[in-house]
């Protein structure tokens, strides 16, 4: 069981970098509950959880944090776009929340994250405004922006019609190549 009680079963797996998983599961309580285990949220019960070989279970909530903030992404099911914020200041906003860059490498940065996710041309853009499917990209513009190791995306596409969600995971399954980030998906 995890902190938060609920039972699962137990796994022994090594993640590789730069590879896409999707976690499959019955049952959304349990598929929650490894999402946590993996972004750091959640103690397990027994066990330990390694991240590029460090052991991170048992560390405290500040350096815990630290870890999540530096080495993870996250996607949520539902973009949580700031609405009177354009698409470049979404997207940017982790470079300077984390990363701690300059405005100009930060502009740098973001212009190649739109772009690899295909919405350069939405960079001025109001979220306010924006398509469910251009918000969906931006989300994910927003995850990966300051070159996560590990992208833990809940619910990929969720909310959209099948081709657009196609349209995402097609995008989504680019990431570990051009990013050498890890992909945990559901």
């Amino acid at each position: 069981p995890s902190d938060s009680g609920v039972q699962i079963p137990p796994i022994s797996h090594r993640f590789q970098r730069a590879s896409f998983y999707v976690l499959e599961c019955g049952e959304a309580q349990t598929k929650h509950c490894w999402l946590r285990l993996f972004g750091l949220l959640d103690e397990p019960a027994g066990g330990e959880i390694l991240l590029e070989g460090r052991r991170v279970t048992g560390l405290d909530s500040e350096e815990l944090g630290e870890i999540r903030n530096r080495k993870l992404g996250f996607l949520f099911a539902a973009p949580f776009l700031l609405p009177s914020f354009t698409v470049l200041e979404n997207v940017a906003m982790p470079l300077f929340k984390v990363a701690q860059v300059d405005a100009r490498e930060a502009k740098s940065i973001t212009e190649m994250i739109l772009d690899l996710v295909g919405i350069a041309e939405l960079v001025e853009l109001p979220a306010l405004t924006l398509s469910p499917l251009q918000q969906h990209f931006t989300a994910l513009a927003r995850a990966i922006v300051h070159s996560p190791r590990l992208l833990i995306i809940e619910e990929l596409g969720l909310g959209l019609d099948p081709e657009s969600a196609l349209r995402v995971f097609d995008v989504a399954r680019r990431i570990p190549e051009r990013l050498g980030t890890t992909l945990i998906v559901t």
